[in-house]
């Protein structure tokens, strides 16, 4: 149970409440890469982050996400859950679902939220 709510937490996978940085494209076009924007929370199943742009559910995403956990560059990709808008025409908590990891990537997806578990 998650600490004075009374209820059990139904997610799947622990969310981490981080904010890292992330390089994000859409795949439909790839050149255009959004170079900066910021994770709200993070699991091994998917992740909340910011984008100035609405993106309809089921849009697929690839992401380059960096820490000061990590010396290399995890590529991530999913496909968009939800993106609600939070400032009008401005600012979206957009929320994805992971598919397609690499075995690699999802090793270190996974070293990095236990150890991130570890320490909160």
């Amino acid at each position: 149970m998650i600490k004075g709510w009374g209820f059990k937490e139904k997610r799947q996978y622990q969310r981490i409440q981080r904010n890292f940085i992330i390089c994000y494209n859409d795949k439909i076009t790839p050149d255009n890469k959004y170079e900066v924007t910021q994770i709200k929370n993070i699991s091994l199943g998917g992740l909340c982050f910011v984008t100035h742009k609405f993106y309809p559910e089921g849009s697929k995403l690839s992401f380059e996400l960096r820490t000061p956990y990590l010396t290399d560059t995890v590529h991530l990709e999913g496909a968009v859950l939800e993106s609600k808008e939070k400032i009008k025409s401005i600012l979206y908590e957009t929320r994805l679902i992971f598919d397609r990891l690499s075995s690699e990537s999802e090793l270190v997806l996974q070293k990095m939220v236990s150890s991130l578990v570890k320490s909160e």
